[in-house]
């Protein structure tokens, strides 16, 4: 029989040989040629598998890795590939690892999964877990599995809910001429506006754990409230025009007459009245009249004296002579304090 015939039958004769459990000896994958040349038949690797303890060789045509653990006397049911390293003979050296049981929290419940060294992502799938798009995993998928370990699967959840809401309004101040200083007025009353939000709700495994707003609309503007200030000086008629003074006071009015120095050291004379400093500073320029501003004059005066008498709302106005103090009296007056 020639090389050709001789190979034809030993590649019948391996096919059946590599489907058994074990390969056939080494001896009977060598053809021997009229010149008694050893030549090992085209195709065949050698897998050396092994735990570090334990060593098998398996011999297999056109096969991997896998089928070669198959074949081995290792149960692949129990041992996982770790690595495979080629010689670059046709010899593959095959470490393998002893399997172990991963657990999986997930769901309210724990999954086993009998598996080899793995990335979490793989173990998942093999444990036939899958996954939502906000799931949180850990150890991260990523993660490289080398003992037994326990993976927990948080389910997240996200549910959105619409609000409205109110938008207060602002107070808006502007200056009028209509009204007198220190007068305001409400010119426009403020109404809260309406706004939608949005809100975000996340639950990881069913217990809510945030709520963030995502969104905002406003349905209505609010209109802001206006408040006038008034800007006109208020003003007293005299007998030389118009005069602006800054307040008024209603008091009762006493006079006095005598002569001699104020408390302010100046003259008395008519003009310079006593008051309560603590109503009226000392030094403050007035104007007096009576109550409805007709029935007398006193005219314009200087806040420069004081008197043991003189307290609160009252002021005593300096006459030339004491005829005139006795026929002024006790009278209500008006005193405006001038600017």
């Amino acid at each position: 029989m020639n090389l050709f015939a001789s190979m034809k039958v030993f590649h019948h004769e391996f096919t059946k040989v590599h489907l058994k459990r074990r390969a056939v000896p080494l001896a009977a994958l060598v053809l021997t040629t009229s010149m008694t040349v050893p030549v090992l038949a085209a195709g065949v690797d050698i897998y050396e598998i092994t735990d570090g303890t334990t060593t098998d060789s398996v011999s297999l045509y056109q096969e991997d890795a896998e089928s070669a653990l198959a074949h081995s006397t290792f149960d692949e049911a129990e041992y996982a590939i770790v690595s495979v390293y080629d010689t670059g003979d046709n010899i593959f050296r095959v470490t393998v690892k002893e399997k172990y049981d991963v657990s999986i929290a997930v769901d309210g419940g724990t999954v086993s999964c009998h598996t080899g060294d793995a990335q979490v992502s793989a173990i998942l799938r093999q444990a036939g877990v899958e996954l939502g798009e906000d799931d949180l995993v850990s150890p991260s998928l990523d993660t490289k599995i080398t003992e037994p370990t326990q993976i927990t699967v948080t389910r997240v959840t996200k549910k959105q809910k619409t609000e409205t809401q109110a938008v207060a309004f602002t107070t808006e101040t502007r200056s009028t001429s209509e009204l007198y200083t220190g007068e305001s007025r409400v010119a426009q009353q403020g109404v809260n506006g309406v706004k939608e939000i949005t809100l975000e709700y996340t639950y990881h495994d069913g217990v809510q754990v945030s709520c963030v707003q995502i969104g905002e609309e406003i349905i209505t503007e609010p209109i802001n409230k206006i408040v006038e200030n008034g800007t006109k000086q208020p003003t007293v008629a005299t007998s030389g025009g118009a005069i602006a003074y800054s307040r008024v006071l209603t008091v009762e009015a006493t006079a006095y007459s005598g002569g001699g120095l104020t408390a302010s050291g100046t003259r008395a004379r008519v003009g310079a009245i006593a008051v309560d400093p603590k109503v009226i500073p000392l030094g403050s320029r007035l104007y007096i009249t009576s109550a409805d501003g007709k029935s007398w004059v006193y005219g314009y005066a200087v806040a420069e004296d004081t008197g043991g008498a003189i307290k609160g709302n009252r002021i005593d106005l300096y006459f030339n002579s004491e005829s005139q103090c006795i026929s002024f009296g006790r009278q209500t007056a008006k005193v405006y304090i001038l600017k």
